[in-house]
């Protein structure tokens, strides 16, 4: 008969998690249907006890035991499971957010005339699209092995006292990783492969175009934007690959974190990527020259937004900590 059992369903939770999405719901009824049958096996007319359910388990084998039953002819792979499900999925978010930011970009470098004729814009992205998709891929396949091949453990229990909580709502990790790594690579893309486009959105009261960003201060300071990209999709990896807040995923969130952050700060402190002089002359184009605290805001516009990132930073780690707290 069937039975619902709540350490029943922790125990399917902790198995299934680890396998690829396609597999889990017949694994899931596969393994509910045979602890049934130990159970009617065991108790006969008698109702299960809580004492028969840890038993039924226990002779069934720990999580991590039939995760590797399950997975058994993929230890040999580069990428086995339980990553290789994980490792699918971003790499799809990763290579859909690289094309579709390109596209998007190209498409807007060409409305606002900022493009060359249509065949170097086609082959500009065209171009644009092998490259960083090719460099995407690399990166996320490279994260992944890692993962995989140097001892980074996902948490398959081993004791049934051990066994993770079934996520609800909030208690997944799921929705902010991949909220995150759609976040950084449209950062990415456009700082990266379209800088010229933030300049063509800027106009002053008059209609009147003007740059607000140092398009070759923001080029000759690229490897710290790649840098900073490559650290908070590690992050937001891992989140996705844990699957639930727990200790482990705050400790990787605040080194994420804070090594973004280190990174926000020298990038704002040694490049000059805002125009802090053309946003001056961009407000009085409306209304007398700025003077005093006014001028002293518009001039230190940058040092500012450098503030505002290393304080969201924050706050993503106290919201991390908060709801490991809670899952705890």
């Amino acid at each position: 008969m069937p039975y619902d059992n709540d350490l029943v369903e922790r125990y399917l939770y902790a198995v299934t998690r680890r396998l690829p999405a396609k597999q889990r719901a017949d694994v899931a009824e596969e393994l509910r249907t045979l602890i049934s049958d130990m159970l009617d096996e065991r108790c006969g007319a008698l109702p299960p006890t809580q004492k028969d359910v840890r038993v039924v388990l226990t002779e069934l084998g720990t999580p991590g035991e039939m995760v590797r039953k399950y997975t058994a002819d993929e230890d040999a792979c580069l990428i086995g499971q339980p990553y290789y499900a994980q490792y699918l999925f971003v790499l799809k978010i990763v290579l859909a957010c690289v094309v579709g930011g390109i596209t998007l970009s190209s498409a807007l470098t060409v409305v606002t005339g900022r493009g060359g004729d249509g065949l170097e814009e086609g082959l500009g992205w065209l171009g644009s699209i092998i490259a960083a998709s090719s460099f995407a891929f690399t990166f996320v396949t490279v994260l992944f092995a890692v993962f995989h091949r140097k001892g980074v453990r996902v948490e398959v229990m081993g004791s049934l006292d051990d066994l993770p909580p079934v996520p609800r709502g909030k208690s997944s990790t799921r929705g902010e990783a991949v909220a995150g790594i759609v976040f950084s690579i449209a950062f990415a893309v456009v700082f990266l492969l379209f800088p010229n486009i933030l300049n063509a959105l800027c106009r002053r009261a008059d209609g009147a175009p003007f740059d607000l960003f140092d398009v070759e201060a923001i080029r000759a300071s690229a490897w710290i934007l790649v840098a900073w990209v490559l650290v908070s999709v590690a992050g937001e990896s891992f989140k996705l690959v844990e699957g639930r807040y727990t200790k482990r995923v705050f400790i990787v969130s605040l080194v994420a974190n804070v090594a973004a952050a280190a990174l926000a700060v020298f990038w704002l402190a040694n490049y000059q990527i805002v125009d802090s002089q053309a946003i001056v002359q961009a407000f009085a184009s409306t209304v007398e020259a700025p003077e005093g605290a006014l001028f002293q805001v518009l001039s230190n516009v940058q040092p500012a937004f450098c503030g505002i990132v290393v304080l969201s930073l924050a706050i993503d780690t106290v919201g991390v900590a908060a709801k490991t707290f809670k899952a705890r």
